[in-house]
């Protein structure tokens, strides 16, 4: 009897260790508070979930699945699964699931594209089928990434995101240096005669433009270059002063070119504006230039000679403010020049450009396609540069003594050149924002946020010491973008660096939502119709 009972109780015992032991691993486990769904469980769920997204976005184009209830039951289903997996894996073990939350917000942006409906079914299609594959692969890898970092200690784990940091920040450090060296001006030792020099045709577009216009053609009429057309265009302006302006300097060789509104769909405004300013224009060479911009008397022959001699069909130029103007601090437009210099772009042929100034040969923007090859393009300068830097016929200069150029921006025209610009430089694409953001958080935010945080960790002086290095390069490669090009002083860039950082990812995900799920509006017009193919109001 006794036997019995000790075999019962064994048996008993067995099944309860097994029964723990199944529920513990597969799907639940008991404590002292109830049952606790286990992580095996949320990532099956989290699987389920990835799988039906991936299933909406393949036939997202289809009849049924573009309808607008079908469209919000769906998208609003899908919502609620995908915040509830990334919680409840959360509440599981956060540790190992911390950094691939960080991706969830941008699945949840995708699904609500869907749900907008915005762009033309099979590019929707395409571009959220894209980003979700991409997304889902990113959360895996730091899903592994984040199981490894805790099987080892805090000491190693640190030790390692520190070395990869100064790895990355010295490449970055390094590329700046070598962007700001290369990029500073020749003194060519021929001198061109007035006869030697090409015929120069400098293009302004200009829209709704008032003083900034008027102090740009006071600079440019001055120019002692001796074979110069002045061809400014007046696109639609709603603003009467804007053409006042433009005829006013008719008595200094300045051109008025009445413009043409272009085809919504077909052209972004401002490239419909430079393709008219090509076809009037006569000279040899093309300099494209904005209103918000000043020269130097001498400048321009500094630009041509400089083509002259190093046998450039493109050159783009990196301006700075004024000299009164460095007292007024400015975060957008540094972090602008930031992302040109500090990227290693000439081993992936995409030299560092800007918009602001730039030249090239008629005959070569001819061969490159013109402008109505980028019709669609938000920077089609671009496009030709790297047309050019692969037949090594191109540089890039900075604004210094005897190149003098000038950037006039005031603050609300560089917020809405930023909200115009980031997101079509990431060509648009969402999982390319959230790289961005993860970079920009690691390496560029990282190391202020590490040296508060060595306070916490073993050998405190190492970490700190470490880590400071490191926000020192980030401070040295701001430098460039800020002090030297006047945007700030010394001691403001070297306080206020880590907020430009946070301030360029707030504006990136500014310039997301705002293409994606609103409008985006330049001088009046609406970019978002030909950068993002939307579909018409109508339809939307």
């Amino acid at each position: 009897m006794a036997h019995g009972v000790r075999c019962l109780t064994k048996l008993k015992n067995l099944q309860l260790v097994v029964g723990v032991h199944v529920n513990n691993t597969l799907f639940v486990k008991a404590n002292q508070d109830g049952i606790v769904v286990s992580m095996h469980l949320w990532l099956l769920l989290w699987l389920i979930v990835a799988v039906s997204e991936t299933l909406l976005y393949v036939f997202s184009s289809t009849s049924f699945f573009a309808r607008k209830n079908v469209r919000v039951f769906l998208g609003t289903v899908l919502l609620i699964s995908i915040l509830a997996t990334a919680i409840g894996i959360l509440a599981a073990d956060w540790r190992v699931w911390l950094a691939p939350a960080f991706v969830t917000p941008y699945r949840l942006v995708n699904v609500a594209r869907y749900m907008k409906y915005r762009l033309q079914p099979d590019r929707l299609r395409s571009v959220s089928l894209q980003a979700h594959i991409w997304l889902i692969v990113l959360q895996i890898l730091l899903f592994a990434i984040g199981w490894f970092a805790f099987q080892i200690s805090v000491v190693t784990l640190f030790g390692v995101i520190l070395s990869v940091q100064l790895v990355v920040i010295l490449v970055l450090l390094r590329s700046t240096i070598q962007t700001w060296e290369n990029a500073k001006p020749t003194k060519t030792e021929h001198h061109y005669t007035d006869k030697e020099l090409p015929s120069l045709s400098v293009l302004i577009p200009a829209r709704n433009e008032t003083e900034e216009l008027q102090r740009c053609l006071s600079s440019l009429t001055r120019s002692d270059y001796p074979k110069l057309e002045i061809l400014v265009l007046d696109d639609c302006s709603q603003e009467r002063r804007t053409p006042e302006i433009i005829r006013s300097f008719a008595q200094s060789g300045v051109r008025f070119i009445k413009g043409v509104e272009p085809e919504e769909a077909n052209w972004v405004a401002k490239n419909h504006a430079c393709e008219q300013l090509r076809t009037e224009a006569s000279g040899s060479m093309l300099l494209f230039t904005s209103a918000d911009t000043e020269f130097d008397p001498g400048t321009l022959r500094v630009m041509v000679e400089h083509m002259l001699t190093e046998n450039d069909d493109m050159l783009s130029v990196l301006p700075r403010r004024l000299p009164q103007d460095v007292r007024t601090m400015s975060f957008l437009q540094p972090m602008r020049y930031y992302w040109e210099l500090c990227l290693p772009r000439r081993m992936s042929k995409r030299p560092p450009v800007l918009s602001t100034c730039w030249m090239i040969r008629s005959d070569r923007l001819d061969e490159y396609g013109g402008f109505d090859s980028v019709r669609q393009s938000i920077s089609p300068e671009s496009h030709f540069a790297r047309k050019a830097v692969i037949a090594d016929a191109y540089s890039f200069l900075r604004s210094s003594d005897g190149l003098e150029v000038y950037s006039i921006k005031d603050q609300a025209t560089q917020y809405n050149t930023t909200i115009r610009l980031r997101y079509p430089q990431l060509h648009r694409r969402l999982e390319l924002v959230t790289l961005t953001s993860l970079f920009e958080l690691l390496f560029l935010a990282g190391p202020f946020a590490g040296m508060v945080l060595s306070f916490f960790l073993p050998y405190t002086m190492a970490f700190g010491l470490a880590w400071a290095a490191a926000a020192l390069a980030i401070e040295v490669t701001y430098y460039y973008a800020a002090v030297e090009t006047r945007h700030a002083t010394f001691f403001v860039a070297l306080v206020t660096a880590p907020f430009a950082i946070l301030v360029d990812i707030y504006m990136l995900h500014t310039s997301l939502l705002k293409y994606e799920f609103d409008d985006v509006y330049w001088r009046g017009r609406s970019v978002c119709v030909p950068v993002m193919r939307v579909e018409s109001r109508s339809k939307i």
